[in-house]
């Protein structure tokens, strides 16, 4: 899934809305940022070789095994990122452990190759086939894996040319229909989500006759014991593959005796799961024994055999495998199975980071502590004000000192400031960061974040000096993400308005585009991330804000949006000579309603021109204040804190820009606590309205208005709410405002549009 966000919304109070999926391998929120990809970069090539930029946290965790190769002066060549063959967190595209992806049936290139083998024989040339099946507790897995279906055609190939006397094509159409048969177990029988799985009934291939030739025999024998292996009759199963491995002229006798401990390991992760306590814990880890005994014996000669041994160790001993090949990750040059340790490997900690989340840093081996510690930074998901978390990052950023105390490699610096907060670092630990040779692939991280620690600290003008400098010395060398980064800092760090308007414009992320891998963005960049309407809405005053209005650096994007929310606010805190201002501008795209933008000009100051605003606002929902408490989380107007959306991305709350004055920040912050505190639209409006509806004026814009009071009302800030519904405020007035209608004005098609309160 691939989400994007832009500033076009800030006149909508869903601007910083984002859906937060699971993510494997990465931070804890499957987010995205159009503008600086939290997962991965643009160019793993570049990367690998040691260009890493800015590292974030919450790059999924094979780019930060690249990351720490390429610190330890190890980095990856374009051969070897090829033969990793990254797949988003995966290394390779297939995996024993990884999960269903339900838009990619592995059963595709066979299902291509049988239709027309099938279409000669007079079968069906086109059948379904659902990879995927059911543990029974609400997961899915792979029960038919890829390996199984490019055997199943390379069979087909072989079996097609066989002749046996004058039926050739009678024998091969019955292979056919065995091996439908078998494939037809892949998928669980229907049934409803939460209940428990039915009795299988397995599919198995039709009978031969007794004519028969050898080779179907034999293929017939393996066919049905691979039916119930995927149909979860795993001791039958294991019992006709063992039968099939006594018979020296099968052509399956080889492989059956690995198909035989195939089954141990299947019945005990889908008939004893993890979760399951004595006995069945007993039952798997002795399935998984007896597994790993047999598979020993054939390694020698098997390599599959000898890499189901190790992933059986994996599942009896995960610890000490995932210790094993951090090790061996560390100290081994790149090899042939470095892409297979490497994909065990991570596949390990993310079930150790899901079942113990700080566990991965206490582990002895050092990659394994560097990428959980550097996971564990602020662009992870810190929470600032939670205890639990606070005293575990306590606990990381000891781990950490004492680790580059030890080792003296800069390598350490990186999560240890990533993890920093302001005045953490000590002056010896900033001194060595900031000593790091230009040259270190750690360096632009390493000077982000001392950048970073300096805006928090109240060093903006020396923070801002560092940013020109690097901008300017390493600014074409870096991706756009890092440059991007940077400039989200250079926001802050701005001494003049222009500044702050000049690194406010973005070009998007390759990566996060959906572009080639090395595909360059538009040099045009007129685009703004998120960071700037958080700065604008929230530390920005009225003032300051009607200035940035008429400033010709103001992206163009923004001027219609911004004028909303200043007229918007202007209607609020009664600003007549602001909301005259922008009304123009404002009813210039509001052709049905331009007649309430002129009844507001025409009316007397006073409670005259507070009516028209409140029938420009119950009339035109979409305008909204823009308000942004002191976390940045985005509010809708008048809902509770729980109410309130974060940034879209793992967000650093950063002081106001460096341009602002006290004056001007306090302002702001006087205005924002004002707009925090309003009510909610309906409840903010109701009393103007409904006191004028009740004078009964001969005004068709007064049932209208109770209409809208109305409908507004009934999605309204529906969550965080403690009161009942039905004895809330805005419950009240839209009882009042349908009954007033109801009484003062029955004939107007808006009463009569008007059929229920909320």
């Amino acid at each position: 899934m691939r989400l994007t966000r832009t500033c076009s919304l800030l006149a909508s109070a869903l601007l910083w809305m984002a859906a937060l999926p699971a993510s494997a391998s990465g931070g804890d929120g499957y987010q995205t940022n159009r503008f600086a990809s939290e997962f991965q970069p643009a160019n793993a090539e570049l990367f690998a070789s040691g260009n890493l930029g800015v590292l974030p946290g919450s790059y999924w965790r094979v780019y930060h095994y690249l990351a720490y190769q390429a610190a330890r002066g190890r980095p990856l060549n374009k051969e070897q990122v090829a033969a990793l063959d990254l797949n988003t967190w995966h290394v390779g595209s297939a995996s024993e452990w990884a999960g269903v992806d339900p838009e990619k049936n592995s059963a595709d290139t066979w299902l291509a190759a049988r239709a027309p083998y099938a279409a000669q024989a007079g079968l069906a040339a086109a059948i379904r086939i659902d990879a995927s099946a059911d543990t029974g507790d609400s997961e899915s897995y792979l029960n038919c894996h890829s390996d199984a279906f490019r055997q199943a055609g390379a069979t087909m190939s072989a079996r097609a040319r066989l002749g046996a006397g004058a039926k050739p094509d009678a024998w091969f159409k019955l292979w056919l229909q065995g091996q439908d048969a078998v494939f037809a177990n892949c998928e669980e029988p229907p049934h409803k989500f939460g209940e428990p799985l039915p009795k299988r009934v397995v599919k198995l291939p039709p009978p031969l006759p007794a004519n028969a030739p050898d080779w179907l025999r034999d293929d017939h024998a393996y066919q049905t014991a691979a039916a119930n292996f995927y149909a979860r009759n795993f001791d039958l199963a294991r019992t006709q593959f063992q039968a099939i491995g006594r018979q020296p002229k099968s052509a399956w006798q080889a492989l059956a005796p690995y198909l035989a401990a195939r089954t141990l390991i299947r019945k005990a992760m889908l008939d004893y799961p993890l979760r399951e306590k004595q006995p069945a814990a007993r039952e798997r880890i002795e399935a998984l024994a007896q597994a790993r005994q047999e598979l020993d014996a054939l390694a020698k000669t098997s390599a599959p055999a000898r890499h189901m041994a190790t992933l059986v160790e994996a599942r009896m001993n995960p610890a000490e495998r995932l210790a094993a090949l951090a090790r061996a990750l560390d100290k081994e040059p790149f090899g042939p199975d470095t892409p297979r340790m490497l994909h065990d490997y991570l596949v390990l900690m993310d079930k150790m980071m899901d079942a113990q989340p700080d566990s991965a840093r206490a582990a002895k081996e050092a990659m394994t502590v560097w990428i959980a510690s550097m996971q564990a930074g602020l662009g992870a998901g810190d929470v600032p004000g939670d205890p639990g978390q606070q005293a575990r990052r306590a606990d990381a950023i000891e781990i950490l000192r004492k680790s580059w105390l030890k080792q003296g490699d800069s390598l350490w610096l990186a999560p240890l400031l990533a993890m920093a907060h302001a005045n953490e670092l000590t002056a010896t630990e900033r001194k060595a960061a900031a000593a790091v040779a230009a040259t270190h692939p750690l360096y632009q991280t390493l000077q982000y974040h001392l950048a970073r620690l300096a805006l928090l600290e109240q060093q903006a003008e020396r923070a801002d000096k560092e940013i020109d400098r690097l901008l300017s010395a390493y600014g074409k060398q870096m991706s756009v993400a890092t440059t991007n980064r940077f400039l989200a800092l250079k926001m802050v760090s701005a001494g003049t308005v222009d500044d702050f308007l000049k690194a406010a414009p973005r070009r998007p992320d390759p990566v996060e585009r959906g572009a080639a891998i090395d595909a360059q963005a538009k040099a045009d960049a007129t685009e703004t991330d998120e960071d700037f309407g958080i700065a604008i809405s929230r530390h920005l005053p009225m003032a300051e804000l009607k200035i940035l209005l008429k400033h010709p650096l103001l992206p163009p994007g923004w001027k219609s949006m911004l004028q909303e929310t200043v007229f918007t606010r202007a209607l609020i805190f009664n600003d007549e000579e602001t909301a005259l201002g922008l009304l123009d501008a404002v009813a210039r795209t509001r052709k049905s309603t331009a007649h309430l933008y002129a009844r507001y000009r025409k009316a007397a100051s006073g409670a005259e021109r507070k009516l028209a605003g409140a029938l420009i606002l119950v009339n035109t929902p979409e305008l909204q204040p823009a308000v942004v408490d002191k976390n940045d989380k985005a509010r809708v107007w008048g809902c509770s804190g729980a109410e309130g959306q974060p940034p879209a991305m793992a967000h650093l709350v950063m002081p106001a820009p460096r341009f602002l004055s006290a004056q001007l920040t306090a302002q702001a912050l006087k205005e924002q606590e004002t707009l925090l505190r309003l009510p909610l639209r309906t409840e903010f409006l109701a009393p103007t309205l409904l006191e004028w509806a009740r004078t009964k004026p001969a005004d068709e814009e007064a049932p209208k208005a109770l209409h809208f009071l109305v409908g507004s009302t009934r999605m309204e800030c529906p969550y965080g709410r403690a009161e009942p519904e039905e004895k809330q405020l805005r419950a009240r007035y839209s009882r009042e405002a349908y009954e007033v209608a109801h009484k003062l004005y029955p004939a107007s098609k808006w009463t009569k549009a008007t059929k229920y309160y909320y």
